[in-house]
C-alpha cells in the first residue's frame, strides 16, 4: 500500500509538472501561443513516456511503467486541449480532466496487474485519440489542411490502439502476432509518425498566410474595440470565460466587417459607432449580459495595436482564429 501511494504521488507530481508548461499562459490572450504551449506539453509527455518505457524494459520495475503510462495518455489528452484553444474553447476544466484521467491510469497500472492494466491504457488512448480527431475535424481554425493533418494522425493512432485490443483479445497479449505488430518497436514507430504529423500541422498553422485586402476608398477609419481591464475581468469571470468573450467579440466583428483585424484583447473594425454596433451584436447573437457588455471599451484609450506584422510584398503572417 505504501508503494502504491508513493507511485500515485509521483504520478501527480509529474502530471502537474507537464501541465505547468502550459497553464501559466491560460489567461493570456494569444490563442496560437496557448496552442503551442499545450502542443509542446504533449510532446514533452510523449518523449517522457518513451524514455520511461525504455527504463521499464531495462528492469526499471512498476514505477517507471506507471508513470510512463500516465505520460502516454497525456499526449492525446493535451493535444485535445490544444485543438480546443484554436476555437477559443475553455482550457481550464479540460486540463483538470486530463490531469484526473492521467493519474487514474497511473493508479490502475500501479494496482492492477498486467495485462489488464495495459488493456485499460490502450482503451483510454483509443478514446482520447478519437476525441482529438473529432475535435480537429469540427474546428473552424484555418488552414483546414492543418486540422485535417491532426485528425488523420490521431485517427491513425486510435485505429492502431483498437487493433491492438482486438488482436490481443483474439490471440492473447503474449502471442507472436501481437508481439510482431504491437511490441515496443512498432508502437514507437507508429507513435513517431503521429508526432511527425502533429509537427507538420503545427508548421502549417504557423506558416498560414492571408493576403491583406487593398483598402477601399470608401472604407472609414478603423475603430478598435477591446475587452476592458483584462486582469479585473479575469478575476471576476475567470480566465476561460474572458478568453471566450474575446473570441465572441472577434467573431461578431467579422460578421459585421469581414476585414476586421485582431488587436490585443479585441479587434479593429471599419464600421461607424463600433462599440455600440458590436454591443448590440453581442447582446442579441451571443447573449452577453449587461455586465459583460460593460467590459467593451474603445481600444484607442488602451493603446491597442494590430497583432499582425507590417505588410511584406502584399502578404503578411497573421493568426486569425475563426470560431
Amino acid at each position: 500500500m505504501a508503494l502504491s501511494l508513493a507511485l500515485l504521488g509521483l504520478s501527480v507530481a509529474v502530471v502537474a509538472g507537464v501541465l505547468f508548461v502550459a497553464m501559466p499562459h491560460v489567461g493570456a490572450p494569444g490563442v496560437f501561443t496557448l496552442f503551442l504551449r499545450y502542443t509542446a506539453a504533449s510532446g514533452v509527455a510523449a518523449v517522457g513516456a518513451s524514455a520511461l518505457y525504455l527504463v521499464y524494459g531495462s528492469g526499471g520495475g512498476r514505477p517507471s511503467l506507471a508513470v510512463g503510462d500516465m505520460c502516454m495518455v497525456l499526449v492525446p489528452l493535451l493535444l485535445f486541449v490544444a485543438v480546443r484553444t484554436l476555437d477559443g474553447g475553455r482550457v481550464l476544466w479540460p486540463s483538470v480532466c486530463a490531469f484526473v484521467v492521467a493519474v487514474a491510469v497511473a493508479g490502475v497500472t500501479t494496482i492492477v496487474p498486467l495485462p489488464a492494466s495495459l488493456a485499460v491504457k490502450v482503451a483510454v488512448l483509443a478514446i482520447a485519440c478519437g476525441a482529438c480527431a473529432w475535435s480537429a475535424l469540427q474546428s473552424s481554425a484555418r488552414p483546414r489542411r492543418a486540422m485535417r493533418t491532426i485528425a488523420v494522425a490521431t485517427t491513425g493512432y486510435a485505429v492502431f490502439s483498437v487493433l491492438r485490443l482486438v488482436v490481443a483479445g483474439v490471440t492473447g497479449w503474449g502471442s507472436p502476432p501481437y508481439a510482431a505488430a504491437f511490441s515496443f518497436v512498432p508502437a514507437t514507430i507508429v507513435g513517431a509518425l503521429v508526432v511527425l504529423g502533429i509537427g507538420i500541422a503545427v508548421a502549417q498553422l504557423r506558416g498560414a498566410v492571408v493576403r491583406v485586402p487593398a483598402p477601399r476608398p470608401d472604407r472609414p477609419a478603423g475603430a478598435i474595440v477591446v475587452v476592458g481591464d483584462w486582469r479585473l475581468a479575469s478575476a471576476a469571470y475567470g480566465a476561460d470565460r474572458v478568453r471566450g468573450l474575446e473570441s465572441d467579440l472577434r467573431h461578431a466583428a467579422r460578421v459585421i466587417d469581414p476585414d476586421a483585424v485582431n488587436v490585443p484583447r479585441g479587434v479593429e473594425v471599419a464600421v461607424p459607432h463600433a462599440v455600440a454596433t458590436l454591443t448590440e451584436r453581442l447582446r442579441t447573437a451571443h447573449g452577453w449580459s449587461a455586465d459583460e457588455l460593460a467590459l467593451l471599451t474603445d481600444g484607442a484609450s488602451t493603446g491597442a495595436v494590430r497583432t499582425h506584422p507590417v505588410r511584406t510584398r502584399g502578404r503578411v503572417r497573421v493568426w486569425r482564429p475563426r470560431s
